[in-house]
């Protein structure tokens, strides 16, 4: 069938491919680009697909760029505009995954299929979970910006599957386990950046960050707005992760005692840090890590990271009653959900706790309401006894709870709970 006008032209080359040639809008203006496919039908979906863009006013690249090319441009633009170690982060995964494994694709025509073989093939080479997902990340970044600019039409990486990513449980300490800590680490180099960390809750680079500029003595104030990050082999100044880290927090006593025990020095390339070597130097974040596992070892106490110092914080003060929307300030969370799903936790004392509260609620009201049948059947107990290996508990009288308005008052409130072992607290 004849092309009109401004249709576009498809053509064979002499080496099998097709090309597909239209007049279009570009960043140049009104040029003729070229697009080549391995079939007619590949060329046709291209010529299509380029006279839309034009006709709803998106740009098109006079030259088809590859995906590696505009991987390389993506990182020159967001290394101002991130973190450096999260731009570390972005670039070892383009450098080590996506250039190699994708960089040859034309950016237009990078495929789902495409993308999900990418993975699928790491997946099956042994790359984590974890890795994998990364990939898929800093892809879906990519290509974001590309359809931003109008390179691109939609993000394929967004639809493609990925395995699950379940992360580790964390189990934080408690209030017992931690005092037992802090009383092994006691008389500690590090011992003073243990106690910050635990009382506030700070992440490694906060404590390590703070300056005595940041004390503020004269009204209780510690001021929480920088860390330190070493990058090149060298220690400088970053801000604090989010806006909402930037926080005040009040001097408390045994934050104040540790303090007042630091002598302080001008030495370093960051003179006026609190906590710092003997030769003035910034804290090692590798060497607080190893020293903080060592002395939990040492304590006795569930080895932790030490992040998760972080977490017994949020996790201890929600146990304590102190209400989420004080916890994220304490944390400088950006966003509560934050807080409440992936820094508190809850374990089998607070359960035990609430569920007890809650049992004892129930049982007030449904004792005004109703009988609840009788369980003190002796093949139900002997059934108990041989499936789960624990002697059951029963109850010297009938299992029914009694109204007083029902009942006399004598039989009501005199059932009394043994075990046929003696218990932990009678030992």
């Amino acid at each position: 069938m004849r092309r009109t006008k401004g249709e576009g032209t498809i053509t064979k080359r002499k080496d099998g491919r097709f090309e597909a040639a239209a007049y279009v809008n570009t960043t140049e203006g009104i040029k003729r680009v070229r697009r080549y496919a391995k079939t007619r039908a590949e060329a046709e979906a291209i010529l299509v697909d380029l006279r839309k863009k034009s006709a709803n006013g998106l740009l098109s690249s006079s030259k088809e760029a590859r995906l590696g090319e505009y991987l390389d441009y993506w990182l020159l633009v967001i290394k101002s505009r991130v973190r450096p170690r999260t731009f570390d982060t972005y670039e070892s995964t383009v450098r080590l995954y996506l250039k190699p494994g994708l960089g040859k694709k034309y950016l237009t025509r990078l495929s789902v299929s495409d993308v999900q073989m990418f993975l699928d093939s790491h997946s099956r080479a042994g790359q984590s979970n974890r890795n994998i997902l990364k990939m898929r990340i800093v892809l879906s970044g990519v290509l974001n910006r590309a359809l931003q600019e109008e390179r691109i039409i939609r993000n394929v990486a967004q639809v493609v599957k990925t395995p699950t990513y379940k992360p580790k449980e964390i189990i934080p300490w408690n209030l017992n386990q931690l005092g037992v800590f802090l009383e092994h680490a006691n008389g500690h180099k590090f011992y003073p950046i243990f106690v910050i960390m635990s009382l506030y809750g700070l992440r490694t680079g906060e404590a390590i960050g703070l300056s005595w500029s940041d004390i503020d003595i004269e009204n209780n104030v510690i001021h929480v707005r920088r860390q330190v990050q070493r990058l090149n082999g060298v220690y400088d100044y970053v801000d604090v992760k989010t806006r909402a880290g930037r926080r005040d927090l009040p001097l408390l006593d045994a934050a104040y005692e540790v303090l007042a025990s630091i002598k302080h020095a001008n030495a370093g390339p960051l003179p006026d840090l609190v906590f710092k070597t003997s030769n003035g130097t910034p804290i090692d974040n590798d060497r607080l890590r190893e020293a903080f596992q060592h002395l939990s070892k040492e304590a006795g106490v569930p080895v932790i990271t030490l992040h998760n110092l972080r977490h017994a914080a949020a996790t201890n003060l929600k146990n304590l009653g102190i209400p989420a929307r004080d916890v994220q300030a304490i944390l400088g969370h950006a966003n509560i959900s934050t807080t409440l799903q992936i820094y508190q936790h809850a374990n089998i004392e607070e359960k035990s706790k609430a569920l007890g509260q809650y049992e004892q609620q129930l049982v007030g009201v449904s004792g005004y309401s109703r009988q609840i049948k009788p369980s003190s059947d002796i093949n139900t107990q002997n059934n108990i006894e041989i499936n789960t290996g624990t002697p059951s508990r029963v109850r010297t009288c009938d299992l029914r709870l009694r109204s007083p308005l029902l009942y006399p008052t004598e039989l009501s409130g005199h059932c009394h709970n043994y075990s046929k072992t003696t218990s932990i607290n009678e030992k």
